[in-house]
């Protein structure tokens, strides 16, 4: 019986010192809890190996890289159709993941609308892309009345005075192309030519004026007081200005973009069942409420929003209500002729009266 009990003991030392297993996932920065993964590693013995990106041209620089190999996949959504295009996702087996009926119905048919056939994305979170601004700043100017206006970037009058206390501006083609749109009266989604080409000479003249484009240097760059003005992803403004009175998010009166980050599994995945537990596990209720709880983005799943902390979940900045809600449109993939459009008029706008410019010449996307 000693012995038994002896060999049983080894055979539990051994399971306890194996080596855990490796899930590589590429996410937007910061973009998860970390006590989420921390949970996670400890219950899957698995250690996630995180890459974090923050745009969609440095996340094709490292997803199309044949040296690159990632497990579980954070893209936006809008781009799915051209990952698929590429076989570089996995269709879902929904049958791994029994949450599924458990997502908010209204941003998952928003996403089946950019999905053909086949899912190869479950939403994870969603907000709106729209603007961060000193209100103090602003009311010392005299145009504290388009604080929650995009003129404060396409009305030139407007524009020239946010400008003397600066303009940071998202470094995003489409994102920044909806807010022109929107402000022009047109739809975010718009193929139209014309519309587009409106809009672009609108961006051109909006870029002069700015500080500078950056993926994220708007985030320290606004409460440190270098600019007044920032275009945006609402939880990371909202985030940075929780503890400063003098600053606001705000969803533009004219209309904004509202985008949504799916997950999914690579088509070359090198653990892909524990890619779908990682999926499963943010998906629980707990842990998608933890993310939203550190974030101030919302969450997909409708299980998770009693647990969400009240002062979010009531905050219309976070959460927009469903009259909003319904202003608002999610971006959509593009044919590939708007695409060349608005690439060859968005080079031509970040060009415009520079000396230099790294704009790529072509977009994967």
């Amino acid at each position: 019986m000693k012995q038994l009990i002896a060999i049983l003991a080894l055979l539990c030392s051994g399971l306890s010192l194996a080596e855990p297993t490796t899930l590589k996932i590429i996410n937007w920065g910061e973009y998860i809890a970390p006590d989420v993964i921390a949970r996670f590693e400890q219950q899957y013995n698995a250690k996630v190996e995180y890459t974090g990106y923050y745009s969609v041209e440095e996340f094709s620089s490292y997803y199309f890289n044949n040296a690159n190999h990632y497990d579980v996949v954070f893209p936006a959504s809008r781009i799915i159709p051209r990952l698929t295009e590429l076989q570089m996702l996995q269709p879902l087996e929904l049958s791994k993941l029994p949450r599924f009926n458990q997502l908010r119905p209204d941003v998952l048919e928003q996403y089946k609308q950019q999905e053909n056939g086949k899912l190869h994305g479950i939403p994870y979170m969603w907000g709106t892309t729209g603007l961060g601004v000193n209100i103090k700043q602003l009311q010392q100017l005299g145009i504290a009345d388009y604080k929650d206006s995009w003129a404060l970037l396409f009305d030139p009058q407007v524009r020239t005075k946010a400008a003397q206390c600066g303009i940071g501006l998202l470094n995003e083609r489409d994102e920044l192309f909806a807010a022109a749109l929107a402000y022009l009266g047109y739809s975010p989604n718009t193929t139209n030519k014309q519309q587009l080409t409106a809009a672009g000479n609108l961006l051109r003249e909006a870029i002069q004026d700015a500080r500078y484009l950056h993926a994220n240097q708007y985030r320290e760059d606004l409460t440190a007081g270098h600019i007044c003005v920032a275009v945006g992803y609402s939880g990371n403004i909202l985030q940075d200005i929780a503890d400063f009175p003098d600053y606001a998010y705000y969803i533009p009166r004219e209309g904004a973009a509202m985008w949504i980050d799916v997950m999914g599994v690579a088509s070359n995945a090198e653990q892909p069942q524990l890619a779908y537990q990682f999926i499963d596990f943010l998906m629980q209720a707990e842990n998608a409420a933890a993310n939203t709880n550190l974030m101030d983005y919302p969450t997909a799943m409708a299980s998770a929003e009693a647990l969400i902390n009240k002062d979010i979940i009531n905050n219309p900045a976070i959460y927009p209500p469903q009259v909003r809600l319904s202003h608002l449109e999610a971006l959509v993939p593009q044919d590939k002729q708007a695409s060349r459009i608005k690439h060859r008029l968005w080079v031509s706008a970040i060009c415009s009266g520079r000396d230099w410019c790294s704009v790529p010449m072509t977009s994967f996307f």
